[in-house]
């Protein structure tokens, strides 16, 4: 047996007993990174992953730049971090605003301006306490970063409506330079996602500077949010632009089962909380959403995987999946352990032709996913000791 099987082997029977342990404690499972890289057969080829840097509790989302350093948003911190040249600074930037955290709420996405190079600007998410007690709002903000030690020139740009629970938020940029951003929150069977006064449950349109597009679906309707661009949505993880298209494709959590993708249309209604392919979290089934004024999904899984970040690989580091669709994944099946990255091959009609799920024999949370400068696919675990991780060709 080869050197690489052996310590293969041996990461997994370490991982299994101490889930085990842990699970027989009753406790939350921190599986261990390996020490080494890793090299994993997938269905057509061998990929080596490897820990870029760790040491971030519970990070939420990151940005690969253009020299390949990243910025990492650590979410209950909150705090923004760091990695240059693969070590991760121990000092957190300076500039960020105030920011409210507690369940899935604080310093969430982090999006890259399409200008970077030249303008150093990034965007962010994250929620600011409001006046009333217990009320906060998902806000999106962006600042210069240099380089250096601090974020400079930050604006506050839109504030969202009040909420008392949150579910996370992705942002990203779509090629006509509008931005999207996901809003949760839309919690058990309230009906926050179809009511139009509010942004749970929402996909919001904004331009650059945070004012409301003139050609948004919603533009003129009375008690509607104009900033809405379609809504019925449960927790949102994940967004991407179709490289050809330049659809906006988007991952949804489903309570049990029912997790899904969907191409996001101007005005469309998704469903939630009417509507759904798995069931509520009380085990009651959901009544499917294959009718009339209900948008369906493009692909579900059962059970669910709880999809986080999403990205359509067009590098040249992995030719044989130029156009694939990956989705990092946080478990399956509501078992801990079960986290991985998701393929899905479409044809050119975008009908489903494989899926593949890779990586889970690490044992991580995926909780996003980005593509770097040098073709190589960066996973973001979300674990107690966080980290990056890089997926490249086994050489």
């Amino acid at each position: 047996m080869s050197r690489n099987y052996l310590a293969l082997l041996a990461l997994v029977v370490t991982c299994t007993l101490h889930g085990q342990l842990a699970l027989a404690q009753g406790r939350q499972v921190p599986y261990p990174l390996p020490s080494e890289p890793v090299f994993l057969d997938t269905f057509n080829s061998q990929i080596k992953v490897s820990v870029v840097a760790s040491g971030i509790s519970r990070p939420f989302s990151f940005a690969v730049l253009p020299d390949g350093d990243m910025l990492v948003t650590d979410r209950y911190a909150p705090a923004l971090r760091v990695i240059r040249d693969g070590v991760l600074d121990p000092a957190p930037l300076l500039g960020l605003p105030e920011i409210r955290t507690g369940f899935h709420s604080g310093l969430l996405d982090i999006e890259m301006h399409p200008d970077f190079a030249t303008n150093r600007m990034v965007y962010f998410t994250y929620h600011k306490a409001l006046e009333t007690e217990g009320e906060y709002a998902l806000t999106l903000g962006r600042a210069r970063y240099d380089g250096g030690a601090a974020l400079t020139n930050f604006e506050e740009l839109f504030v969202g409506t009040p909420m008392t629970n949150s579910g996370g938020s992705r942002l990203i940029f779509a090629p006509d330079g509008k931005l999207f951003i996901t809003v949760g929150g839309a919690m058990g069977r309230l009906p926050y996602a179809q009511d139009l006064t509010r942004l749970e449950g929402k996909v919001l349109r904004l331009n650059q500077d945070g004012s409301v597009p003139t050609d948004n679906p919603f533009i003129g309707q009375t008690d509607v949010r104009p900033e809405i661009y379609s809504y019925g949505h449960r927790d949102q993880y994940g967004l991407a632009i179709h490289p050809t298209t330049g659809q906006l494709f988007h991952a949804e959590l489903g309570p049990i089962g029912g997790d899904s993708i969907n191409i996001i249309k101007a005005g469309a209604n998704y469903g939630w909380p009417l509507y759904g392919y798995g069931s509520y979290n009380d085990g009651e089934p959901m009544e499917h959403l294959n009718r009339e004024g209900i948008e369906p999904s493009l692909i579900i899984w059962q059970p669910g995987i709880v999809p986080s970040g999403l990205l359509f690989y067009t590098g040249d580091a992995f030719p044989q999946w130029q156009g694939n669709l990956f989705a990092g994944s946080i478990q399956r099946g509501r078992v801990p352990g079960t986290g991985g990255l998701e393929r899905i091959v479409f044809d050119n009609k975008m009908w489903e032709q494989q899926r593949e799920t890779l990586v889970t024999e690490l044992r991580q949370r995926v909780r996003d996913i980005a593509q770097g400068p040098d073709g190589f696919i960066y996973l973001l675990t979300e674990e107690e000791n966080g980290a990056v991780l890089r997926v490249e060709p086994a050489r």
